[in-house]
């Protein structure tokens, strides 16, 4: 753990050996002059450790620390104060600085106080991040290696503000973990604001985004903030950023680096102050590649790439969701009662494709509940939510133009039949169940088929 300082002092002549002995000690370091600059640092970056003298030139020492250490409530204060000012040393542990050191000192000294400190912290953050953990598995139903892995990543990145880059397919629960990011990070009391690059028209994605004042063209009848400076302090979530317009990737970029943003048509500057998650199903290196993303913006959010799995590569999961997505909709409509599932059709789901990933599944229990509510589920109950246009479009791949209606149907039933018995690796009576068939007549179907 790499551990953030702050030296709020105006000696430059202490200040900068300081930082020099710090870094050198692995501490990364950070100096303020004065109270004003300590409070604009602290803006938007977290520390675990202030360190600062309480004679300031500008402010009260020990009103600047209480700030900091409101702002940041994980960061732990050691002052440094001359002789002569211990009733000020005593005061600001009463706020809550750790301890004290009396000018002059020596490194040793302060090494040690600091070492005590850091040892503290270092426990802290670990019971933090335990608790963080378990936040994320109770919001996210898994027993997969693989899931559990990228919530360990969210629950660390989830202590910072660093940019975060949610890949991987449509239906995966890329929104899910954006929203729990933002409810266990340090914005957690600000707003999420979340913005469906996809859903945009793109005539509209530049006020959308960026806000209109009165007047800049036909119909702006009054001004209105954009979703930008709506996340202002709290989290900006664009989803599907792959589809954010060429034309104004670059101005976002230009936000994401100077932090300040003005309206269409305005001429104002307003500073925005938010954390960047971003997701996308598609591949951004492609896009690149064809001229339709920028890459300085996708070196830009690639800070902490997370890819989500598809529910294929966690089927361990499956029976897991199932459960979870039963008590969802009992809890909606108590009167109604749930599909029990055969170890059959459990076994063909947890063989199933799942184009659609948990979202998918979670639309295929809530039809079950709707349509077979307290029934037993067997194999054929799942064969029509399994017949999506992905499938059909596999169906009907080679089927040749020209041939009577009669003849192309039974093509296409063969094609259906075999599909199935791959399904379920060749097993005759599952594959006659899914079908509506009797064994027999699948028996004698197979066997003029193969003919």
């Amino acid at each position: 753990m790499e551990i953030r300082v702050l030296i709020v002092d105006d000696e430059p002549l202490l200040g900068a050996p300081l930082k020099r002995s710090l870094e050198g000690a692995g501490y990364q370091v950070t100096i303020a002059r004065n109270g004003a600059e300590a409070l604009r640092t602290i803006s938007g970056s977290s520390f675990d450790l202030l360190l600062q003298d309480l004679g300031l030139p500008d402010a009260d020492g020990l009103e600047i620390m209480a700030e900091i250490l409101g702002r940041i409530p994980c960061c732990r204060a050691l002052v440094m104060t001359g002789h002569g000012t211990i009733e000020k040393a005593v005061a600001a542990m009463k706020i809550g600085a750790c301890d004290f050191l009396t000018k002059p000192f020596a490194m040793e000294s302060l090494f040690q106080k600091l070492q005590r400190i850091t040892d503290l912290r270092q426990i802290e953050h670990q019971v933090d991040l335990m608790d963080l953990e378990q936040t994320f598995h109770k919001s996210c139903v898994t027993r997969s290696p693989i899931m559990k892995e990228i919530l360990h990543t969210a629950a660390v990145v989830a202590t910072t503000d660093a940019t975060v880059l949610l890949l991987g397919e449509s239906g995966t629960g890329k929104d899910l973990l954006a929203d729990i990011i933002h409810q266990t990070s340090r914005r957690s009391s600000k707003t999420f604001i979340k913005v469906n690059c996809a859903a945009i028209p793109e005539s509209l994605f530049e006020s959308e985004l960026f806000g209109v004042d009165r007047g800049a063209f036909t119909g702006a009848e009054r001004s209105r903030s954009g979703r930008i400076e709506e996340a202002d302090q709290g989290t900006l979530f664009l989803d599907e950023i792959g589809e954010l317009p060429l034309f104004l990737q670059g101005k976002f970029l230009r936000v994401l680096g100077e932090k300040r943003i003005y309206r269409i048509g305005g001429s104002r500057e307003y500073s925005v102050d938010f954390r960047l998650i971003a997701a996308t199903n598609k591949n951004l290196l492609q896009l690149i590649a064809s001229h339709a993303f920028r890459e300085d913006l996708y070196f830009r959010i690639n800070v902490v790439p997370i890819t989500v799995p598809p529910l294929r590569n966690r089927i361990e999961d499956i029976p897991l969701l199932i459960a979870y997505f039963e008590k969802t909709f009992s809890n909606q409509d108590p009167t109604r009662k749930k599909p029990i599932f055969s170890p059959e059709a459990l076994e063909m789901l947890c063989k199933y494709h799942f184009p659609g990933n948990v979202r998918e599944l979670r639309n295929m229990i809530e039809q079950l509940f709707i349509l077979y509510p307290g029934s037993n589920i067997k194999p054929h109950h799942l064969s029509l939510s399994m017949q999506n246009p992905v499938m059909a479009d596999r169906l009907g791949e080679g089927i040749s133009i020209g041939k009577p209606l009669r003849d192309a149907v039974a093509d296409f039933e063969n094609r259906y039949i075999e599909k199935v018995m791959e399904s379920v690796g060749g097993h005759k009576s599952k594959s006659a169940s899914i079908l509506g068939l009797s064994r027999k007549v699948l028996w004698e179907r197979l066997k003029k088929t193969r003919s």
